[in-house]
């Protein structure tokens, strides 16, 4: 259809969205009102939602509709209808025997119809269009109509009124509310600014910084002429993500794309690019209130992101973009800020990708996270790190957003040549599903490395891109722990810096304790960095981190300090160690831990000894008669966390026989070699267990997923429509969402308040760890303390509906202690430790 027909049916289907208020049971829910109005009285209880009896009242009044646009198909505007009436956040069902909900105001629901039809619909015909031939507006219409009906409901724009008048003169007033109300939201698209200069980008670079070789490969790409997908594959350090930046401009300038959302693996790692992009991406519009807005969980713990929404909140409309606080700064519009479901509405975003994955999942309002991000480039970092179950909801999503036209770059530093296969289908499915027809085949076989690989309707290409740096790290396998130990105690002796990467939160606890207590580094110099915090104390810890061994951290600063961390250091995060220790993992994870040693190579100050890069790797030996607990009998309780042991053992077995990882001459051999290759029979079990538990994860990602083709309706998926609390993203151990209460002297306060009395929202974030669900299902509350956790709870915004409420009492300084139950029922102890994190026993 054109677009003046597409908009006619849009603005229709709008204005009838609220069909079922004209019912008998939402008439009388002001019976005052209704009376005066000479609405018949309804007297029974509850009812079918408005949303429902509007659908059911569509289909009574649709007929007349589709004779008036000529349309031969009977359900040619089911798609549309489903997303007018689904506007409460998921399609909904037509309620049966709609008559009895309308009975005396089913003529004037009639009689509305017709008016908006004649309003709209004059001149546009849906001759020849078939049942399927709007789904795929179905979906961004869906979201416009949410949107719409968010805008439209809120009083301060629009407000009440007691007489409307004529239909024409009340849709021209409409209409210039309308202008102002989208103009305050910030949810329009920001223009964008012209070619730049490579500094005027980033204005933070020395002067004689020029662009890596992948960078300058994207500055000399041609415009595009419509979507593209771009995978750009280099080591760490070697400028991905400035890389995507320009992509990202690139598709702005030429009209392809309207802004950009960056989706990070980890909430640290979406605050630490939030941070970068801060200071830059102001220079990618023309538009100086172009929103940045940050999207996950924990963002109302980001100070920064805060300041942003207050200052878009009190700048003056008069002051240009010069001086003051200003300039260089991050502003989001506080509308956009206030939900997270909005978050991809900002021109600009940053987030960890499930905020976008939402949006090919049945989670309530999902259809506002597609129609955001259908008009930005979607830049997915660390694409390799994703489980089978998320990696294939990565794949939907992508076919979802080149299905509506969206341009997607994604970034990894080691990604097999099989990934790179499914993603490339992945994005070929959906551009067919766009057009309808069937691309040219598009085969991947480049395996040089760094590689640029380009997606379009017409082609693929695959470019070597030169290496902007090299990683030569010397590897030394390790089999006894103490070694380790002693690793980190020489370090901190010799004034160096370290960092040990473990693979559970429990052995990077009791290596903590053990590095103090045994082997004498003072506890200031041993910094403890991983999950199992409350909001508060991770965002401090994090800060504390990137300070620390950052590339602005000084010798006198970063020196004679060791980190003990999890993966959360492994990616997206600018961290650099003079010596890296690390549990033996995946072969492509430890390449992402070894890019964190010597990562600043022109670092000058490096102590004696550590002047070159080294990184000793904890591992059983990899021996050719290797049994069944060949990694478990060394990693308990990594051992699920990793669970492919011939992975592991091939990888050990690669670590071993070359004594180092050398990159990028062995980086494609490195990976690929890690998952193909003979192994010990004993490992072969397990691993095909493992392997079958990989093929359930992705037919349960399947099952869960969207389907396009079906359109904005409950058949488009095989599950049920839910919070986006329980449509998960991710799979793994089931984890309970645990917000912590300090209990003194029979007074109660929320962990991370600013003060006693505070139970704002962000002092309920603040307070938040997760925690596993298996060991801790339910508080065992002493009943002394009942009341007042009653009387907190009620105070705090959401009344604590989705989090567990953990009361801790202060046994010694520091040691915080609290009593729950596991899923068996047993009494289990709650201990949080300042400076440790939280813990479970028995």
């Amino acid at each position: 259809m054109d677009e003046a027909g597409t908009l006619a049916l849009l603005r229709f289907f709008a204005s009838v969205h609220d069909l079922g208020k004209f019912s008998l049971p939402f008439q009388n829910m002001v019976p005052e009102l209704a009376r005066r109005l000479g609405i018949p009285e309804w007297r029974a209880e509850g009812g079918p939602h408005h949303t429902e009896l509007g659908m059911g009242l569509w289909s009574e009044v649709a007929p007349q509709v589709r004779i008036m646009l000529r349309a031969e198909n009977k359900r040619c505007l089911s798609p549309l209808a489903a997303a007018a009436f689904g506007h409460h956040g998921e399609p909904v069902s037509a309620c049966s025997n709609v008559k009895r909900f309308f009975k005396g105001t089913e003529c004037e629901a009639q009689a509305f119809v017709k008016d908006m039809a004649d309003l709209f619909l004059g001149g546009v015909s849906l001759d020849g269009v078939g049942e399927n031939g709007l789904c795929r507006l179905s979906w961004l219409a869906a979201g416009l109509f949410v949107l719409s009906d968010w805008v439209g409901s809120n009083s301060e724009w629009f407000e009440a009124r007691a007489e409307v008048g004529d239909v024409s003169e009340y849709w021209g007033y409409a209409v210039d509310r309308a202008r102002i109300a989208v103009a305050e939201t910030g949810v329009l698209s920001a223009s964008p600014s012209g070619r730049l200069s490579f500094h005027e980008y980033f204005p933070g670079l020395p002067d004689d910084a020029s662009p890596h070789p992948l960078q300058r490969y994207v500055l000399d790409l041609p415009d595009p002429d419509g979507p593209e997908l771009l995978i750009l594959e280099d080591q760490t350090g070697g400028g991905k993500t400035e890389a995507a930046i320009l992509a990202a401009h690139r598709h702005m300038r030429a009209g392809t794309s309207a802004g950009v959302f960056v989706g990070l693996p980890t909430m640290a790692t979406s605050n630490a690019m939030y941070a970068r992009l801060a200071q830059s991406y102001r220079r990618l519009f023309a538009d100086e209130k172009a929103s940045l807005v940050l999207a996950h969980g924990g963002r109302a713990l980001k100070e920064d992101y805060l300041e942003s929404i207050g200052l878009e909140a009190i700048r003056p409309a008069s002051v240009g973009g010069e001086g003051g606080f200003w300039e260089g700064g991050a502003a989001c519009s506080a509308w956009i800020a206030d939900n997270r479901k909005k978050a991809l509405l900002a021109p600009c975003g940053v987030g960890t990708l499930d905020q976008a994955l939402l949006g090919v999942l049945p989670s309530r309002h999902q259809c506002l996270r597609l129609l955001g991000l259908s008009r930005s480039t979607l830049v997915a970092d660390e694409i390799h790190s994703y489980d089978e179950y998320t990696g294939t909801l990565a794949c939907s999503l992508l076919s979802f957003h080149a299905a509506l036209g969206g341009s997607v770059v994604l970034l990894s530093a080691t990604m097999t040549r099989e990934l790179r296969e499914k993603l490339v289908r992945a994005w070929v499915r959906g551009r067919e599903l766009a057009g309808g027809t069937t691309l040219p085949e598009m085969t991947v076989r480049e395996t040089a490395f760094p590689l640029a690989t380009r997606v379009m309707d017409t082609c693929l290409t695959e470019t070597p891109v030169a290496a902007s740096r090299r990683l030569d790290v010397a590897v030394t396998p390790v089999s006894d722990e103490d070694a380790m130990f002693a690793a980190l105690a020489d370090a901190h002796r010799a004034g160096a810096c370290a960092c040990w990467v473990r693979n559970t939160v429990g052995d990077a606890l009791a290596a903590r304790r053990r590095l103090v207590e045994e082997y004498g580094v003072p506890a200031g110099d041993a910094l403890l960095f991983h999950a199992r915090f409350a909001g508060c104390d991770r965002q401090e810890i994090e800060s504390q981190v990137l300070a620390t061994f950052g590339k602005e951290s000084r010798p006198e600063e970063r020196g004679g300090k060791i980190l003990i961390s999890t993966q959360v250091v492994e990616q997206s995060l600018d961290l650099d160690f003079d010596v890296l220790l690390s549990d033996l993992a995946p072969m492509e994870l430890l390449i992402q831990r070894a890019g964190r040693c010597h990562r600043h190579q022109a670092r000058t100050g490096r102590p004696e000894g550590y002047r070159s890069a080294r990184m000793l790797v904890l591992m059983p030996e990899p021996v050719e008669d290797a049994d069944a607990e060949w990694y478990g009998r060394v990693f308990p309780s990594g051992r699920y966390v990793y669970p492919r042991p011939d992975v592991l053992w091939r990888t050990a077995r690669l670590l071993a026989d070359r004594g180092r990882l050398l990159l990028p001459e062995d980086a494609r051999a490195l990976v690929e070699g890690a998952y193909a290759g003979d192994v010990p029979e004993a490992l072969l079990d397990e691993a095909l267990q493992e392997l079958g538990k990989e093929y359930a994860d992705k037919a349960f990602a399947e099952n869960n997923r969207l389907r396009f083709e079906a359109g904005y309706h409950r058949r488009s998926s095989g599950t049920v429509w839910d919070r986006d609390q329980k449509t998960p993203t991710r799979l793994g151990q089931t984890t309970r969402q645990v917000r912590l209460v300090r209990v003194r002297e029979g007074q109660l306060a929320l962990w991370g308040a600013a003060r006693p009395d505070d139970a704002s929202m962000r002092a309920c974030l603040r307070s938040e760890v997760r925690l596993s669900a298996y060991k801790l299902a339910e508080m065992v509350v002493p009943p002394e303390l009942q009341t007042a956790l009653d009387v907190l709870t009620e105070r705090m915004p959401d009344k604590g509906r989705w989090s567990l409420l953990v009361p801790l009492v202060e046994r010694e300084p520091g040691r915080w202690f609290g009593a729950g139950r596991n899923e068996k029922g047993q009494v289990v102890e709650v201990r949080y430790v300042e400076g440790e994190g939280a813990e479970i026993d028995g």
